[in-house]
């Protein structure tokens, strides 16, 4: 019969490093969402996972979902703008080309779909770290005063981290072109993100919806992709064989 002690022994373990995790987060950015933030995280990224390795038809599913949500959430940021017809086409494009581009590079290869989330939650997550650790000079104060030269630097050092593992991954590509491809998505990871908080700063919001405990909106949440994925299938489609395919 196995120990009551030792079997709890993981789940504290657990719930240590958590602790541990939000109280680092909330010191580097003290909000009182932290905890949601870190939760809504370990529930979101498994279940990308999932879609993106073990069901094409739920990554398909998943992906329409969010477009709709997306498209909600974009009307809702528009609404008191005069020309309407003008702002619903500019967020037609702005929704759909990359929700078509995942949706492509998923049925194409879940390696590369897994790839290129790699890059962009690196690049989130360490420059969120570098930014609030190293602190320094702003970006663009102006359009999103978090945002800092630091944290950019740091999210480019990972990924140059993710492109040398992905070499590997995709061997005939080279360590040379996943590492400097990955830099350049980095760098678009991070104009994205800068591009939705114009957008929110011209509508007059915050966030683009309050769907997701801790991080606001799908569009919040997601806003690195915008870019990021149609560029990641010219890239297929300009360099295939560096893909395996």
């Amino acid at each position: 019969m196995v120990n009551d002690k030792f079997k709890k022994t993981p789940l504290r373990i657990l719930n240590k490093f958590l602790n541990k995790l939000i109280s680092h987060i909330h010191f580097l950015e003290p909000r009182e969402n932290t905890k949601q933030r870190v939760i809504s995280s370990l529930v979101m990224i498994p279940l990308a996972l999932y879609a993106i390795f073990r069901s094409e038809n739920f990554f398909i599913f998943l992906s329409i979902a969010i477009a709709m949500m997306m498209t909600v959430e974009w009307l809702d940021m528009t609404r008191r703008e005069e020309n309407q017809t003008k702002w619903r086409a500019i967020g037609l494009f702005y929704i759909l080309i990359p929700i078509y581009s995942v949706i492509k590079i998923r049925m194409l290869d879940s390696n590369i779909l897994f790839w290129m989330f790699a890059v962009i939650w690196a690049t989130d997550i360490f420059a969120f770290f570098a930014g609030r650790s190293l602190g320094g000079p702003k970006i663009a104060p102006d359009i999103s005063p978090n945002k800092t030269w630091s944290g950019l630097a740091g999210g480019i050092v990972a990924s140059m981290l993710i492109g040398l593992l992905s070499s590997f991954m995709f061997a005939a590509g080279g360590i040379l072109f996943f590492v400097t491809i990955s830099m350049f998505l980095s760098l678009l990871e991070q104009g994205s993100d800068l591009l939705e908080s114009k957008f929110k700063r011209m509508f007059g919001v915050k966030d683009s919806g309050s769907i997701i405990p801790g991080h606001g909106g799908v569009l919040d949440r997601l806003d690195g992709m915008m870019l990021v994925a149609p560029v990641v299938l010219f890239l297929i489609t300009v360099f295939p064989t560096k893909f395996g395919m």
